[in-house]
């Protein structure tokens, strides 16, 4: 009698630590829960962003496009210049 009293003592005990897990269990489920949601929307954002800069490129391709042609040169010369800058810069940071 005595050894299904400790047992029943011990099999409650264990009931109750696996309660507890399941609680903790669920409070942890809660929080990376809002945790995903706020990272989905973070990421929405982004994208969102990311969309409009997609947008303004077009939009300065296009205007590009629409530009007179001696217009379109010098914004290539200029563009040009730029480049063989960033690459005498970048050949004097490496000796």
């Amino acid at each position: 009698m005595v050894d299904i009293a400790s047992s029943l003592t011990n099999l409650q005990e264990k009931i109750q630590l696996l309660l507890k897990r399941t609680a903790l269990m669920e409070k942890e489920n809660l929080q990376l829960k809002a945790s995903l949601t706020k990272e989905q929307n973070h990421v929405k954002e982004l994208m969102d962003e990311v969309q409009q800069g997609k947008s303004k490129i077009a939009a300065a391709m296009v205007n590009t496009a629409s530009m007179q042609p001696s217009d379109k040169e010098a914004l290539i010369k200029k563009v040009d210049h730029y480049i063989k800058e960033i690459d005498t810069a970048i050949k004097n940071l490496n000796p």
